[in-house]
């Protein structure tokens, strides 16, 4: 790379990572000077159990704990208002997100809006949170998002079928708790999808014009582990598939919080919006397709991705090497099982609205940090695309 300018690289998010992590919430808590804490989750990690256990985790360090566990699947403004409304009323001075993205992106929006006010709209876009809120710690649940350690909430309006992106470092959780004990519950289905979230973070940080050697090898690992071990936590529940899973998600969302991502999660996130595709499963879907586009400004990186996924290049030249990472990645997402189509899925694709979810993708930050430069009848093409 071209060394023309200064690299900033920073993760202020304090991490333990290991079975057991989340048995020292109360602790951690305690640490940041937290009385009595939000506990914010969703309905399936309750029903799973996790949030009456963590709650007694909480519990037994003499912290108090209220609980909100009605996060959506995609965290909407109606949630982040009611869990400011019962921080409030509770009489909370800390927060703790327990889930996928979902919660701990309300945790982390919640305790901005706490602070500062307003509405989320308000600090759509870069470096727009003034304060910081009150102590956030994060536990994932699933190995994808990163949440615990990004500076991002993506937060869903309803009444705009738009998805509200935010960074700042502001929004940064205090500590993240990453315990792969907690991921062990998940469904095959969801440690597929979030598995394959975790690697769209970490090649579109690998490729994007962002990049620097350090974020280099951080989603290069990410890569690696994810590739040897998705199948076996997702189908076996190996409890070390599931563990390097885990912190294969973490290092991708510690680098892609530096560089941001590209035309996949700028295509995908409008229609998670506005049509309720799983955000893990919408990336898996558009990873290949979108990958191929890119490949031609990235053929080297692209080769590098295919080895490290475990698949051999030899005896090809640089431009089929790239290819062969394309289908790589395609070769992954298929044995976990995940939809090659937005079709396959379940969606009509009489019912995409392209032009629209065009002007919303173009509206992304992704767009900027491609590697190749993208432009509306690109991002339609995509889209007739992975329709199916």
């Amino acid at each position: 790379m071209a060394w023309d300018g200064v690299h900033l690289f920073e993760c202020p998010t304090r991490v333990f990572y290991g079975h057991g992590a989340s048995a020292t919430t109360g602790e951690q808590l305690a640490a940041l000077g937290v009385t009595r804490a939000l506990l914010v989750s969703d309905p399936g990690v309750a029903g799973a159990g996790l949030v009456e256990r963590l709650a007694s985790v909480i519990g037994a360090a003499g912290i108090g704990v209220a609980v909100y566990a009605k996060t959506e699947q995609n965290p909407t403004t109606v949630n982040l208002g009611e869990i400011v409304g019962l921080y409030h009323s509770a009489g909370c001075d800390g927060l703790v997100g327990l889930g996928g993205g979902s919660a701990m992106d309300a945790a982390k929006a919640a305790a901005a809006l706490i602070e500062n006010g307003g509405s989320i709209w308000d600090y759509r876009g870069k470096d727009l949170v003034p304060r910081p809120g009150p102590p956030v710690v994060c536990l994932p649940t699933t190995c994808g998002t990163g949440a615990e350690v990004t500076f991002v909430v993506v937060i869903t309006d309803p009444s705009e079928h738009f998805k509200i992106v935010c960074a700042a470092r502001n929004l940064a959780a205090r500590v993240a708790l990453v315990d792969p004990e907690l991921v062990l519950t998940a469904p095959p289905h969801v440690i597929a999808a979030t598995g394959a979230d975790a690697l769209a973070h970490a090649v579109e940080s690998y490729l994007n014009v962002g990049s620097d050697p350090l974020l280099d090898a951080l989603d290069l690992r990410a890569i690696e582990l994810i590739g040897a071990n998705l199948v076996s936590a997702a189908y076996d529940r190996d409890r070390e598939a599931v563990g390097h899973v885990s912190l294969a998600s973490l290092i991708a969302g510690i680098a892609f919080n530096m560089n941001a991502n590209a035309i996949v999660h700028a295509a995908s996130t409008p229609v998670t919006a506005r049509h309720g595709v799983p955000h893990g499963v919408a990336n898996a879907i558009f990873l290949p397709a979108g990958l191929d586009f890119l490949r031609p400004a990235c053929e080297p990186k692209l080769r590098e991705v295919a080895l490290a996924l475990g698949a051999d290049a030899g005896g090809l030249d640089v431009a089929g090497a790239a290819r062969l990472g394309v289908e790589a990645v395609r070769s992954l997402l298929c044995k976990v099982e995940l939809p090659s189509s937005l079709r396959e899925w379940g969606l009509d694709p009489a019912d995409l609205d392209i032009p629209t979810l065009v002007e919303d993708a173009m509206q992304s930050r992704n767009i900027a940090t491609n590697p190749r430069p993208v432009t509306r009848e690109d991002l339609a093409e995509l889209y007739r695309v992975v329709a199916g």
